[in-house]
């Protein structure tokens, strides 16, 4: 094989060329000016040619430096292109997945486990972030579940958010309930940063006023659970955030499975589109179960979409 003497150097020369400029070619490849006027200089060396007509503070082409470059612009492209489509074709296991806390905490991290055991060889990132979906650290997949989180990008839904009326065995025990609609004289616990719940249940059951003066005000979910558990007052929770409480008793349904929708989480694609995000698409897709289907309660009261 010929031997390129050019190679090395190419990146400089055509970055210098493009920009008519040394020093904004050294800025482009973060690498000093005098370190583009060497490459430079070993290039015209080896090809025995002046490429560059230098002035005090401005460099131009020479007619060879014309020619040279854009068989040189073509190539870097051309291998650009290549390197991209390459790395496009070639598997890679890792995905970051970028979804609010509480729905990492209490929902997607339980399940990992069973993606592990189907496909072994994809390993999930995880971080978190609350409100519209941040470009600020690198992710493959988005989740979130306000419209106006999604930051441009397509939904794709795949989960629906039930949710229902959720308080300790000890606040029950105390306070006992008559009704989803008579709920005036209890405290209610509510969560900043999903203040649509409660807003929900009153739509739900409007003889329950939503003006009340026995509201707990909360940032977060998390916090909100702990509080109920605590017997403070009664929440209206998802019920994939409080599912495990419910079955080991430390929070109970005084109504059953008695729930109302409270939206659609929605999957949102980065550039990434390839296997590795298909095959974590489809087992997140295989979970859509409302949430009164697998509820282990049952009463007089029955579900109303």
């Amino acid at each position: 094989m010929t031997r390129l003497l050019s190679l090395p150097h190419l990146p400089a020369f055509e970055a210098a060329a493009r920009r008519s400029s040394f020093s904004a070619a050294a800025d482009e490849l973060f690498i000093t000016t005098g370190a583009v006027s060497r490459h430079i200089r070993a290039l015209e060396a080896q090809l025995g040619v002046q490429l560059f007509y230098r002035a005090h503070k401005s460099v131009r082409l020479t007619s060879a430096g014309e020619t040279f470059s854009r068989v040189a612009t073509r190539l870097l492209d051309e291998l650009a292109q290549a390197e991209k489509e390459v790395s496009a074709n070639t598997f890679s296991g890792r995905l970051t997945i970028q979804c609010l806390p509480t729905f990492a905490m209490h929902w997607l991290m339980p399940r990992l486990a069973e993606l592990n055991e189907i496909h072994p060889e994809l390993t999930v990132d995880v971080t978190t972030s609350i409100g519209p979906v941040s470009f600020v650290s690198p992710f493959d997949v988005a989740i979130r579940r306000d419209p106006a989180h999604f930051s441009g990008l397509k939904p794709v839904p795949f989960l629906r958010e039930s949710s229902l009326l959720v308080c300790s065995q000890q606040y029950l025990h105390s306070r006992p309930l008559v009704s989803p609609d008579q709920l005036d004289d209890h405290i209610k616990i509510q969560i900043r940063a999903r203040n649509d719940l409660w807003k929900r249940w009153h739509s739900h059951f409007p003889n329950d006023h939503q003006e009340s003066n026995q509201i707990i005000t909360l940032d977060h979910t998390f916090a909100a659970m702990q509080a109920a558990e605590d017997g403070l007052g009664l929440a209206v929770m998802p019920y994939l955030f409080c599912e495990k409480h419910l079955k080991t008793g430390r929070l109970v349904a005084p109504f059953g499975d008695l729930t109302i929708d409270t939206g659609t989480y929605s999957l949102l694609w980065n550039d990434r589109q390839d296997g590795a995000v298909r095959k974590f698409t489809h087992w997140l897709q295989s979970f859509d179960l409302p949430g009164e289907t697998y509820l282990p309660f049952t009463n007089e009261y029955t579900v109303t979409r």
